[in-house]
Formats: structure tokens, C-alpha cells, sequence
């Protein structure tokens, strides 16, 4: 119970942190390409997590499971980044960040799927009001989805199938690997394959006039978003189970929506703040079940 509870905050600061990240996200993409941005964070992203597996002395792994880790990597960074940059070129951001949210659905349907875990009515019970508060914060009490290209929004749905995919599948192997160890070769793998549209999108003089405050934001993305919170994602499927774990997304708007607010005084709506109530009561009911 103890272990299950300290899983709990732990996943809890991964959405705090990656819901800081999208207020970090945002100051970087006025002075910074998406690509550029993804290009840059997942490569050095990659570079500091070998050298925390080098350090732990735990790198072997079977030829077989490397395969599949590889896989792993091409799912959840290579694809998932790709749907999701080209989504949000093509859709608006509130709609992309309600599809992207419904991951947890097709995390219980896919976990189910293949076996990982049971996900029966009382679970889909607990998802629902979750999602149902997200939409909520995001689009501040209006109920409504802002019309653009169907396409984006097609690509966003790919992408939530992508992520609920790499979390749900990394299951076999966190019983075998640690966390660390399947963090690093599947974001290794994913960002290697991101290299060869390095010399089509990559430009070196964005990075080079952005400011040391920029860079100060861009270590954080690098260091907290990516090296932490990826390492502690896995972590908390490796102890309570890929669908357990993939409901904390739900929590991530909540905790942007609160650093905007506070860092950039982004209006904060009541309507949000009831939309935040509904998702944790969804996040207790779930971790109840």
C-alpha cells in the first residue's frame, strides 16, 4: 500500500512537470521551431539518459529485447512526436489537447486488448468522468471544440493511440528491465530515428540567438520533461500497471493551466477549477477500483 501510494505522487509530479512544460513549450515556440524544438530536446535528452544508464552499470540487454525496445522507441517518439507536431500545425490546440487526452480510454481498451489487465465497467466508470473534466478545463466551461482541418484532428487521434500504445506495450519488458534501462533505449532509438530530418528542419541559427534564459527553459524541458518525468512514467507502470498509470494524464491540463496562471496570468475560470475537482475525484475512484 505504501509502495502504491508513493507511485501515486510520484505520478502526480510527472503531471505537475509536464504541465509546466507546456507553459515552457510555449515561451520556446516564439523564438524556436516546433522541429527544431523536438529535434534538440530529444537528442540531448537521450545523450544525458545513456550516461545515467552507463553510471547505474546496468546496460545489457537480450538482442531480442532490444528489438522490441527499438519498437517501442519508433512508437512512442519517432511517430508520436511526428502526429503530434504536424496535429497541432493542422488542428487548434484546444482540440488536439482534448483528443490527446483520451489516451487513458484507449490505454484500459489496448491493456485489455493484449491481455495486461482486465478492464471491465467499474474501471470505464472511473475513465469517463476523468475525460469528461478535461474537456471541461480545456475548453474553459464551454462544451464546445473549435472548428479546423479534420485532418489535424485525425493526426491527434493517432497520437493518442501512439502513446497509449508505448505505455501499455513497455509492460512485458518493466518486468524484466528497469525503468531506466527501457527508458533510455526506447528514447534513444525514437531520437536516432528523428536524425534524418535533422538536415531538412534543423536550423542552427534559432539556437544560436536564443537567449541564456531560453536555454535555462530549454534545460528544464530537457532534464525534467524528458529525462525525469519519462523515467518516472515508467516507474509508476512498472509498479501499478500500464492503465493505472496512464489515467494521471488526465491531471497534466490541471496542472497547466495552474502554472500558466501563475507564471503568465493566463486567465483561471471557475469553470476550470470544477473541471480540476472532477478529474482528481476520477484519478481517487480509479486508484480505488
Amino acid at each position: 500500500m505504501e509502495k502504491e501510494r508513493k507511485s501515486d505522487i510520484l505520478l502526480l509530479c510527472v503531471a505537475a512537470i509536464w504541465g509546466i512544460n507546456f507553459v515552457a513549450m510555449k515561451f520556446l515556440l516564439v523564438h524556436i521551431s516546433p522541429v527544431n524544438l523536438v529535434l534538440v530536446r530529444f537528442f540531448i535528452g537521450s545523450i544525458l539518459l545513456f550516461f545515467l544508464l552507463l553510471f547505474s552499470g546496468d546496460v545489457k540487454v537480450p538482442l531480442r529485447d532490444f528489438i522490441y525496445l527499438c519498437f517501442l522507441g519508433v512508437i512512442g517518439i519517432t511517430m508520436y512526436q511526428f502526429f503530434f507536431t504536424y496535429a497541432l500545425k493542422y488542428a487548434s490546440v484546444t482540440n488536439v489537447s482534448i483528443i490527446i487526452n483520451s489516451a487513458p480510454l484507449y490505454g484500459g481498451i489496448l491493456s485489455s486488448f493484449f491481455g495486461f489487465e482486465k478492464f471491465n465497467k467499474k474501471k470505464i466508470l472511473c475513465i469517463l468522468p476523468g475525460f469528461f473534466g478535461v474537456f471541461i478545463i480545456v475548453t474553459k466551461g464551454t462544451f464546445s471544440l473549435e472548428s479546423g482541418n479534420a485532418t489535424g484532428n485525425i493526426l491527434a487521434v493517432v497520437s493518442s493511440i501512439l502513446w497509449a500504445l508505448y505505455t501499455i506495450l513497455s509492460k512485458p519488458f518493466l518486468d524484466r528491465h528497469s525503468p531506466l534501462k527501457v527508458t533510455t533505449y526506447s528514447m534513444i532509438t525514437g531520437s536516432v530515428l528523428l536524425i534524418p530530418f535533422a538536415p531538412f528542419c534543423l536550423d542552427l541559427n534559432e539556437l544560436m540567438i536564443l537567449s541564456a534564459a531560453g536555454w535555462a527553459i530549454m534545460s528544464f524541458t530537457v532534464v525534467f520533461s524528458i529525462v525525469i518525468a519519462f523515467y518516472l512514467w515508467y516507474r509508476g507502470v512498472k509498479k501499478i500497471g500500464p492503465s493505472q498509470t496512464i489515467i494521471y494524464q488526465y491531471s497534466i491540463p490541471v496542472f497547466a493551466a495552474f502554472f500558466a496562471y501563475l507564471l503568465i496570468h493566463e486567465q483561471l475560470y471557475f469553470s476550470q477549477l470544477m473541471g480540476a475537482s472532477i478529474v482528481f475525484l476520477s484519478l481517487w475512484l480509479a486508484r480505488r477500483s
